[in-house]
């Protein structure tokens, strides 16, 4: 399950539960302690990155590991943004003012690439070391 913090609330994204991987989606205010349930992601996602309303990567799916959803507020639909280079899963995010970096994980330790507002995705810099999990 991922949270990020966004616009004054955390949006809940994805996990694993009982019954397996997860599409579930919510919206949680921390001042109210109340949470509104989301229209559910498009497929199952864990391991995954979520920064803003953009969640990447993750699940068992090798098709869903390399590629990107967006949350419209807007419309209160979830859609494809971004189809990444590499595999991610189990990797981290870093937010800049140019785009997000997704760096390493299980399928990519060694890559990142950087996702961009508008829709371009772009290789970024090497690791030297693995990162995983």
């Amino acid at each position: 399950m991922i949270f990020s913090f966004f616009l004054s609330v955390f949006l809940i994204t994805g996990g694993a539960g009982d019954n397996g991987e997860l599409r579930s989606a919510e919206i949680f205010n921390p001042v109210t302690k109340t949470s509104c349930s989301l229209p559910q992601l498009p497929e199952t996602r864990f391991w995954h990155s979520e920064d803003g309303g953009l969640v990447c990567g993750g699940s068992h799916s090798d098709a869903t590991r390399k590629t990107c959803v967006k949350w419209s507020p807007a419309s209160g639909t979830w859609t494809q943004s971004h189809t990444l280079r590499q595999k991610r899963y189990a990797h981290v995010s870093w937010v800049t003012a140019s785009g997000v970096y997704l760096i390493g994980g299980s399928s990519s330790s060694r890559t990142s690439e950087k996702v961009k507002s508008d829709g371009s995705v772009e290789e970024g810099f090497s690791l030297k070391y693995d990162n995983t999990m």
